[in-house]
């Protein structure tokens, strides 16, 4: 018995790859007098496979970002502590804040996005709450404008644009400066909401034509949303969501 897997055409010309297995077929003798053949439809379990390796590329990616974010937030506190357990405390609030800002974009797994409801303010500050300095420094990020309700089917695809967007900052940007800040301005705009965030403070930004996997999953997201527009101004990066209104009040 052998099994191969290869691409099937069906009757409408339509390609699907199947799993085929042939077994011998043997008389009372044990001739062997023909052959048995058994064809599976695969395509769902070539499915589910790449779902798993997306979904793990994404977790690698992720597992990253949050080890450079944890990096970055420890930089930024080390000069705002003057002891090891002041330097500790302020590394554990921050790590909270990050943990309650994961916890904020998954609450729309496992079937509870019914269950789910927030603001667009309260969102760009549960991503961003890890990288507030403490009070008595100046303030990391602003946010003004409208805020509106964010409908639950649209809190995982912004909150993973607004945690790249920190992530590249914390990594490259304003955040990476300790006299770095953001900031974030909401606005309502011939039907669509805009969402503008400007680096102010940090190194000059570098423009790549490379694509990474954080500039795929940031297409990926806003294919989902709108469109996210790109300003590698010396002073600092701009950026530019704007999305359906009309999604806001679905």
């Amino acid at each position: 018995m052998s099994s191969i897997s290869r691409p099937f055409a069906c009757k409408d010309g339509s390609i699907v790859p199947i799993s085929l297995t042939v077994s011998p077929i043997a008389d009372a003798s044990g001739a062997i007098v023909g052959a048995s053949k058994i064809a599976r439809g695969i395509s769902e379990r070539l499915r589910a496979q790449e779902q798993r390796e997306i979904l793990l590329r994404e977790m690698d990616h992720r597992v990253k970002n949050l080890f450079a974010i944890a990096s970055s937030i420890v930089k930024l506190s080390a000069s705002a502590a003057e002891t090891p357990a002041a330097l500790a405390s302020i590394v554990s609030d921050r790590l909270g804040a990050l943990a309650r800002a994961h916890a904020l974009t998954m609450l729309t797994s496992g079937g509870r996005s019914a269950q789910v409801s927030t603001s667009l303010h309260t969102l760009v500050n549960a991503i961003l709450a890890p990288y507030r300095h403490v009070a008595d420094e100046h303030p990391r990020f602003a946010i003004t404008g409208i805020d509106i309700p964010v409908p639950a089917a649209m809190i995982t695809p912004l909150s993973l644009l607004l945690h790249e967007f920190a992530t590249n900052a914390a990594k490259h940007g304003s955040l990476s400066a300790a006299a770095g800040s953001i900031e974030i301005d909401c606005a309502n705009r011939d039907g669509k909401v805009l969402i503008q965030w400007r680096e102010v403070g940090g190194p000059a930004p570098v423009a790549t034509e490379e694509e990474g996997f954080g500039s795929r999953l940031v297409r990926v997201a806003a294919s989902q949303l709108g469109q996210v527009e790109r300003n590698w101004d010396p002073a600092g990066v701009t950026i530019e969501v704007t999305l359906d209104g009309e999604r806001f009040s679905a």
